[in-house]
């Protein structure tokens, strides 16, 4: 039977080689540990201690970064209030054009009663004017004219030569109001009805 093979003995000076060698490793090392959080820590702190230095190091440089750094935030501040102020201005119109177009929508229907009333009463010249204006409230409560009070009919007229049917439809108004509004002589029920079937038409 073969004798059994001698276990080594390592010696207290081997023991202590080998582990001066395993703490020698990366991993054991406490500069190997540091994270990238780390790094930017301390590039940070680099930063301030270079700065808090800088007014006695270089005193141009610091008052240069010190107003610039104070500028841009007077800016920053300016910006922030304007869109601030844009946003409630913008909130505040949005309210406001809301009610202004259901004012116009009102004194759109209006005109419109006030228009089929005074046909009813015969009043054709005062009921085509109304009907008239009725369209124009309609159109400016849509978009497309801005009521002006200092706009003639004409003018009105002139905001659609871009659509040449709809501004023929709207100079029949026009003529009408023209030769009988102006010219101090009542409009006839025809003229009225055929204003009224425009208008249907229009709308």
């Amino acid at each position: 039977m073969d004798s059994l093979a001698v276990v080594p003995q390592p010696t207290a000076e081997d023991i202590r080689a080998k582990l001066a060698d395993i703490y020698a490793r990366p991993e054991f090392s406490p500069d190997s540990r540091s994270t990238w959080l780390d790094k930017l820590l301390e590039a940070f702190v680099a930063f301030f201690e270079w700065l808090g230095g800088l007014h006695q190091a270089a005193p141009l440089v610091f008052w240069l970064l010190l107003i610039g750094t104070v500028l841009l935030l007077v800016v920053l501040v300016a910006i922030i209030t304007l869109k601030v102020r844009r946003f409630v201005y913008a909130g505040t119109r949005l309210a406001g054009d809301e009610k202004a177009r259901e004012k116009r929508e009102r004194l759109s229907q209006t005109y419109l009663e006030e228009a089929r009333r005074r046909g009813a009463l015969e009043d054709f010249t005062e009921a085509i004017r109304c009907l008239f204006l009725a369209l124009v409230y309609r159109f400016d409560e849509t978009g497309r004219v801005n009521f002006q009070r200092a706009y003639t009919n004409r003018e009105y007229l002139g905001l659609f030569d871009d659509n040449p049917t709809l501004e023929a439809h709207l100079k029949v108004f026009v003529d009408i109001l023209d030769d009988h509004w102006y010219g101090q002589h009542p409009a006839n029920a025809r003229q009225y009805h055929d204003c009224l079937a425009l208008y249907e038409k229009i709308t």
